[in-house]
């Protein structure tokens, strides 16, 4: 099979020079917002630059995590179909070590977000009950696992693929399927406690036993509907014609949509559960997205995060349609975006009210929350491209590229 896959595909790149200067544009522009925002920000509210920065940051790590993720599952179920455009997953989980450049900002100015750092626990009995695991030195050291896990992972699975691009030796992907058995148990650990230490301990007295596979559920979600985006790019600019079929937008419209289902899953089952056991530490959470004009908020989610993409990818017909099918892998990046934004903006209202709840709390929106994940696009952008144009556009010597071509549902 490999060898005829090496006779009937040949080599595919993409050039970056034929976008004509704009991806070195988007790299200047995200620069740009990054140090403008940077330099707003420390001269006149260094908390609200820290509290856009975690948006941001949150957002683009949560597309790079779920796209690792999909790495992980194509390789320990020996997938077939997903060789076509495993390569741009490749890619995105290879922006890690960049997520972690990022990521410094958030050290430093760690304690205007979290408040447990500036807490003594001999003042917060809650707090004394958890020390043992949210105190600064083991905070840093999970910090240093997390990105080495995600860094690493996402280098070795990237490294072998390419590797099997120059060599076409089978025997890679074999040894990929038995990295990803222990990789995937890893990475639901490392995922679920990046999400605890910076979401859920936002509010050091909030838990909840769902958080996270809540984040899992966005982020697999949100990299699947960026995957849709960027392979239909591809083919609209003339990439892939010979090797991406309806039948791959068709089998990846059905996992936006079981994903779909499975984000609202979770958060309606982590509400009731918490609006049933009734206990005040973990009602705050919700009781305050809520009230006033964060009610709206929570319902545009419930809306345009579930109920629409439902129901534009209920019928078969709408996974194939690729206007129809990207429309709605779009509007879940977006409503990613404002879920993101509704988990992280409300507690720095509440911080600044010392966690007390006024009669009706206006929506906060600042520029930079916009301005900053705007920079981060720009840079990543950028990176992704260049990456994508350092290698085939697809992994043209896997032995399963042959099944990939002609996958069928």
């Amino acid at each position: 099979m490999n060898h005829e896959n090496d006779q009937s595909r040949k080599e595919e790149r993409f050039e970056l020079k034929r976008l004509g200067g704009k991806a070195e544009l988007a790299l200047i522009f995200g620069l740009l917002c990054l140090g403008v925002s940077f330099a707003w920000g420390c001269w006149k509210n260094p908390t609200q630059l820290a509290f856009s920065w975690l948006i941001g940051f949150i957002y683009f790590f949560s597309l790079c995590a779920g796209s690792l993720f999909w790495i992980l599952l194509h390789h320990a179920t020996n997938s077939g179909w997903s060789v076509v455009v495993r390569r741009f997953l490749e890619n995105v989980a290879g922006l890690f070590p960049f997520l972690m450049i990022l990521f410094i900002p958030i050290l430093f100015y760690g304690k205007l977000i979290y408040e447990w750092m500036r807490v003594d626990p001999k003042d917060s009995l809650v707090l004394a009950n958890k020390a043992a695991f949210l105190n600064q030195p083991f905070y840093y050291g999970r910090v240093v696992f997390y990105f080495f896990f995600f860094c690493v992972v996402a280098w070795l699975f990237k490294y072998f693929s390419k590797k099997q691009d120059r060599e076409g030796a089978p025997y890679l992907s074999v040894r990929m399927r038995h990295m990803s058995y222990i990789g995937m148990l890893l990475f639901a650990l490392t995922l679920t406690f990046f999400a605890f230490d910076h979401l859920m301990a936002l509010d050091y007295h909030w838990y909840s036993t769902m958080w996270g596979v809540y984040i899992f559920a966005g982020a697999g979600g949100a990299a699947m509907a960026l995957l849709i985006l960027v392979s239909n790019a591809f083919v609209r600019a003339g990439y892939l014609k010979d090797v991406f079929t309806k039948e791959h937008n068709h089998l990846m419209g059905k996992l936006l949509f079981a994903f779909t289902v499975f984000w609202a899953y979770i958060s309606f089952s982590q509400y009731f559960l918490i609006y049933y056991a009734n206990i005040p530490e973990e009602t705050l959470f919700y009781v305050y997205r809520n009230t006033g004009g964060w009610f709206w908020v929570s319902v545009g989610l419930a809306v345009f995060r579930f109920i629409v993409p439902f129901l534009l990818l209920l019928t078969q017909p709408a996974k194939t349609n690729p206007k129809r099918l990207c429309f709605s892998a779009g509007l879940i990046l977006v409503m990613h975006f404002v879920d993101v934004f509704w988990i992280i903006a409300p507690q720095q209202q509440l911080n600044e009210a010392g966690n007390e709840i006024t009669a009706s709390p206006h929506i906060a929106i600042h520029v930079l929350d916009f301005l900053i994940p705007l920079g981060f696009l720009g840079i990543l952008g950028y990176l992704f491209l260049r990456a994508t144009s350092r290698g085939m556009l697809y992994p043209w010597r896997d032995p399963r590229l042959t099944e990939s071509i002609g996958a069928q549902n």
